[in-house]
C-alpha cells in the first residue's frame, strides 16, 4: 500500500505530455540499479493504453530479470549487431557516428540492464498480420513515455529476431506467440538526459493532395 501511494504521488506531478513528446530518446546507458516490480507493473498498463485493432490486444509482455537468460540471449544480440554493423557490412554507412556508438556500446552490453521486456504478438495461431503488428508499436510507445514518468530509459531493440527461433527456445514462448521487440530498460547512468532529437522539418516529409506536392 505504502509504494502504491508512493507511485500515486508521482503521478500527480506527470510529464506534460508535449514535453514527453518532444525529448523523448533512446536511451543506451543504465544504472546498475534494480527497478521496483510496482514500476514495471505501472508502465506495462501504460502500454495497454494504447490503440488496439478491434480491442484485439494481442500484445504480450516478458519480463526478464534472470542474468544468465539475459547473457545467453546478449550474445544472440552482439553476434546480430556484428552481422548488421561489424567490419565489412554496409548496415552503419548512413548512422551518425554518435547513435553508432552508443549501439555499439548497447550490443556489447545490453545483459548489463537491469530489466528486459519483450514486447510480443499474440496470434493465436494464426498468420502474424500487419494488423495485429500495428497494436504492438503504439503500446510501446506508450511504454517509453511511461520511462519518462518514473525517471527510467530503454530504446526500441529488434536485432534479436535474427535469431527468433533461440530466443524463443530461451524464454519458451510458444508457437502461437512471436517476439516484436526487446526493451532494455533501467535508470538514466549519470551524464545522460532526455532531450529534443534531431529531425527532419515537417515540409521535407510531408505533401498535400499528392505525393510531391508542397503542404502548406
Amino acid at each position: 500500500m505504502h509504494e502504491q501511494n508512493r507511485l500515486d504521488k508521482i503521478m500527480q506531478n506527470h510529464l506534460d505530455l508535449l514535453e514527453a513528446l518532444y525529448n523523448q530518446r533512446a536511451i543506451r546507458y543504465f544504472k546498475d540499479q534494480d527497478i521496483p516490480n510496482e514500476i514495471i507493473y505501472r508502465l506495462i498498463e501504460i502500454a495497454t493504453k494504447a490503440p488496439s485493432g478491434g480491442n484485439s490486444q494481442p500484445w504480450r509482455f516478458l519480463i526478464i530479470k534472470d542474468q544468465n537468460v539475459k547473457n545467453e540471449i546478449g550474445k544472440l544480440y552482439l553476434q546480430s549487431w556484428n552481422q548488421v554493423y561489424g567490419s565489412g557490412s554496409n548496415g552503419g554507412r548512413n548512422l551518425e557516428q554518435k547513435v553508432m556508438t552508443s549501439a555499439s556500446y548497447l550490443a556489447k552490453n545490453i545483459a548489463k540492464a537491469p530489466v528486459w521486456v519483450m514486447a510480443c504478438l499474440n496470434h493465436d495461431g494464426g498468420d502474424s498480420t500487419m494488423g495485429r503488428g500495428a497494436s504492438i508499436y503504439p503500446a510501446v510507445q506508450n511504454f517509453l513515455l511511461g520511462c519518462m514518468e518514473f525517471g527510467l530509459g530503454s530504446v526500441i531493440t529488434t536485432l534479436h529476431k535474427r535469431y527468433e527461433k533461440e530466443v524463443k527456445e530461451l524464454l519458451k514462448i510458444p508457437d502461437t506467440t512471436e517476439t516484436a521487440a526487446l526493451l532494455p530498460l533501467g535508470y538514466l547512468a549519470e551524464k545522460v538526459n532526455y532531450g529534443p532529437t534531431k529531425r527532419d522539418e515537417v515540409d521535407q516529409i510531408t505533401y498535400q493532395d499528392s505525393w510531391g506536392n508542397p503542404f502548406k
